[in-house]
């Protein structure tokens, strides 16, 4: 990897001092540390820049890549099972998962957000930490709702993450936060990372202050906590991301895991289509299918961060900013530099009758299932993701949301479209005659349900309308999804317009919540 320090910084040049004052970045090839570098300012009003070794960011979602190696620990120790009912795990504990459905919701739902639980609106933020719970009463008070059964559909779950966080207390009997520094943190020499909020003043190095650039300039911003924290309330240097990916990608591995458990860690748990990507245990698939780049994306109001892992070139990189940038697109940008991307092929589109019947029966209204908000005001949060799919004449099909581009897509096999002009695709399960559920490549964290006419989206803006507000839509939520289509649009998947807007996750600190 020739030049890659001046390939990063080129990458991060348009975020810096635009979107977020300062980035943590580390790079890792096989067991060697390729970069690990601060670059930027840790807090804007005192100056202090930001230091590889001494300085940590939140990393929001990314944090459920430490709770889900947890869980698998838990597996490889015989005290937890991936296919048993949660509930066995939970008999000293006052959250209960109720049985909605005939079959429970196990630690592998849990890991590939396929419960079936709805969308909870309010992460259980807080700007007083003296006021964060205990994580069972922060999981009780606001427990949703089971609205379809387990391994029906995918739909991000912070709430469900936190859960397996609080089994993997359960279990040993002791707190999250001293389960991951006692068995992740201290095997892998992860100093200055810590689950607890504010950090602990005895706590090596320091945190970036976070910042808000959604005025003029950048600014530092106010402390935020987060109830949920198994769910993405850790902090991190850049060195110790390093050898988290390293650890992950088999060097130093039996410190945390086998080499077997990681094996089925990495493995597909879930697969939404044929045609897209899937999840592995607690892992999204990005990019291209026939890529096998791995990750998860990570963002509270204030931090955002960034997590990829190449297993076959045994490379990953981790990107963190201390404001609201995107690290997305700049560690694809790197990898594609170096053409660690299998090539996007589109095959040949399909023609005739059977093409052009086949597209006028997926025509239709969809919501996306990380908005399950229904019969109340919360759902016109749902109405901006909202996918319209009309049919062309050729067989293809147009989408677009609320306020977005519209983007066309070629059918190449039945019920499967590639972007025109782009690289997404879009695949359609069809059952009897009728849709069942839509999927885009670029976002592997949710599936896209037919609404029926009652619920379209006129109607709903009809009936509702006068709710939709700022303070309405700022509660939109933290899912660690965001970000597919800047992926999407980058070197590992194209330039795709991605049909479907971001899922952001809110707030995290120099204190701050999470996504």
């Amino acid at each position: 990897m020739s030049d890659l320090e001046s390939v990063v910084e080129e990458t991060l040049a348009s975020q810096l001092g635009d979107a977020a004052p300062g980035a943590t970045v580390a790079i890792v090839n096989s067991d060697e540390i390729a970069l690990a570098k601060g670059y930027g300012h840790a807090d804007v009003e005192t100056g202090r820049r930001i230091d590889k070794k001494a300085t940590a960011t939140r990393i929001g979602s990314v944090s459920k890549l430490v709770t889900w190696t947890a869980v698998m620990q838990g597996v490889q120790d015989g005290v937890l099972e991936l296919d048993a009912d949660v509930n066995s795990y939970l008999e000293d504990s006052p959250v209960t998962i109720p049985d909605t459905y005939a079959n429970p919701v196990t630690l592998r739902h849990l890991g590939t957000h396929t419960a079936g639980f709805s969308v909870v609106p309010n992460p259980g933020l807080v700007t007083n930490s003296e006021a964060l719970p205990r994580l069972e009463t922060a999981l009780v008070e606001d427990q949703p709702d089971r609205i379809r059964p387990p391994d029906e559909a995918v739909a991000y779950s912070n709430w469900g993450a936190t859960l397996a966080g609080h089994i993997v207390a359960e279990a040993y009997d002791t707190t999250f936060e001293e389960y991951v520094q006692s068995n992740i943190f201290d095997p892998l020499g992860m100093k200055h990372s810590t689950f607890d909020q504010p950090v602990p003043a005895d706590h090596p190095g320091n945190l970036a202050a976070p910042h808000d650039s959604s005025g003029d300039g950048i600014t530092r911003a106010d402390p935020v906590y987060i109830n949920w924290r198994p769910a993405g309330s850790m902090s991190a240097t850049a060195l110790d991301m390093a050898a988290f990916m390293q650890a992950h990608l088999g060097y130093g591995t039996d410190a945390i895991l086998n080499s077997e458990t990681m094996a089925t860690m990495h493995s597909r748990q879930y697969g939404r289509h044929p045609a897209v990507n899937g999840l592995r245990y607690g892992f999204f698939e990005y990019g291209s299918p026939s890529t096998s780049y791995i990750g998860h994306s990570g963002g509270t109001v204030y931090y955002t961060a960034w997590l990829g892992l190449l297993p076959d070139h045994d490379v990953g990189v981790f990107i963190g900013f201390n404001g609201p940038g995107d690290p997305i697109t700049p560690a694809a940008e790197i990898l594609a530099e170096y053409d660690l991307f299998a090539e996007s092929l589109t095959p040949d589109p399909t023609t005739g009758r059977a093409s052009r019947e086949r597209a006028e029966a997926v025509v239709g209204e969809y919501k996306s299932t990380g908005s399950s908000f229904e019969n109340d005001w919360r759902q016109v949060l749902g109405l901006l993701s909202r996918l319209s799919v009309d049919a062309t004449d050729d067989g293809g099909l147009v989408t677009q949301t609320m306020g977005g581009d519209a983007v066309e897509w070629v059918e190449t096999e039945p019920y499967v479209y590639h972007e025109r002009n782009g690289d997404d695709v879009l695949a359609v399960d069809v059952v009897d005659g009728r849709v069942r559920q839509l999927y885009l490549n670029s976002q592997p964290s949710t599936a896209f349900l037919p609404v029926t006419t009652p619920n379209q989206r006129a109607v709903t803006l009809g009936a509702v309308g006068a709710a939709v507000g700022g303070s309405a839509l700022s509660l939109a939520g933290w899912a660690g999804a965001s970000g597919w289509r800047r992926l999407n649009r980058s070197g590992s998947g194209g330039d795709s317009k991605s049909t479907a807007t971001d899922e952001t996750t809110q707030p995290d600190s120099g204190e701050e919540g999470s996504q």
